[in-house]
């Protein structure tokens, strides 16, 4: 009789020699894989992707600022609002163009990579089917943001009152701070920062595009000489229009616009003037200043205003 003896391994010894058979044919074609691959290649297309991404805002704000050219003889007004509609193409078409270098990167890295993508964008196409039906949302608010842009509705750090679809009570109101196909981004002057879908938007109030007016009211007793209170308002928006800090921002000086209300207690005074885009808020304020104080310095009594 033959007596054949079997040898026993305990179980951890197995275990790590499989563990090691396994890492050790994982290295091999890791390193194979590798081998194969054209690493400077990959390197360069990532690099001038970068690149690309970084000199495309600067070449196409700058494409954009002279082929959106005003006439030799352009008013200061005019400048203002070609800057402005300049700028907020510009913006468009570099986030457009930059979305196409990260696109066209992409898929050159996972080509290089080995990665077929034919499979992937086959079955992209019978997803986009399906997905079709639920980004209509999506479809909607970039419609409406390409025909804000074109009919050129607001730009680019226009202020603007908007209120629309899923709007609460008050409309939102602030500076453009951004304008996307899909969504337009306010900043109010509490510094919140508002994002709008472009298609929920309803109605625009654009308060800064050609030119700002302001106008206000205040009060004055009604024995008051209606001669001299138009003197002192007249001569304190032509006092400002004259100041160099302030002539850049005014267009038509402010002025005694009409006398409204007339009761016991006084006269409504109201006062109005045309500014540069967005400084009616700064010019107002300057000139109230300086109404106060040259109504303090004549014997003129303010009165409360009525509405």
């Amino acid at each position: 009789m033959t007596i054949i003896s079997v040898q026993s391994y305990p179980a951890d010894i197995c275990y790590n020699r499989v563990m090691n058979e396994m890492l050790a044919k994982f290295t091999d074609g890791l390193i194979k894989w590798l081998d194969g691959l054209n690493l400077i290649q990959i390197l360069t297309t990532i690099i001038i992707a970068y690149l690309l991404c970084k000199i495309a805002g600067p070449i196409i704000g700058w494409l954009t600022a002279h082929i959106i050219k005003g006439p030799r003889n352009e008013t200061k007004l005019a400048k203002v609002e070609r800057r402005k509609r300049a700028k907020t193409v510009a913006d468009l078409i570099s986030f457009i163009v930059k979305l196409l270098i990260a696109v066209t990167a992409v898929y050159t890295v996972l080509t290089d990579l080995g990665i077929d993508l034919a499979p992937v964008i086959a079955s992209a196409g019978l997803a986009g089917v399906a997905l079709g039906f639920g980004a209509q949302t999506v479809v909607k608010d970039m419609l409406a943001g390409f025909f804000i842009i074109l009919e050129n509705q607001y730009r680019v750090d226009d202020v603007v009152q908007i209120s629309g679809v899923g709007f609460p009570a008050t409309p939102v109101e602030g500076t453009v701070r951004s304008i996307t196909l899909r969504r337009t981004t306010l900043r109010d002057r509490d510094g919140n920062v508002h994002t709008i879908p472009n298609g929920s938007i309803v109605e625009v109030i654009n308060r800064t595009i050609g030119y700002s007016k302001f106008r206000f009211t205040f009060a004055v007793d009604v024995d008051t000489d209606v001669d001299e209170i138009i003197k002192i308002v007249n001569d304190v928006g032509d006092k400002m229009t004259k100041d160099a800090d302030w002539s850049k921002d005014i267009v038509d000086a402010p002025h005694y616009d009409e006398f409204g209300r007339i009761g016991k207690e006084g006269i409504n005074v109201t006062v109005s003037g045309t500014t540069m885009p967005g400084k009616q808020w700064k010019v107002s304020a300057e000139f109230r200043k300086r109404l106060v104080i040259e109504l303090q310095k004549s014997d003129i009594v303010i009165a409360d205003v009525e509405q």
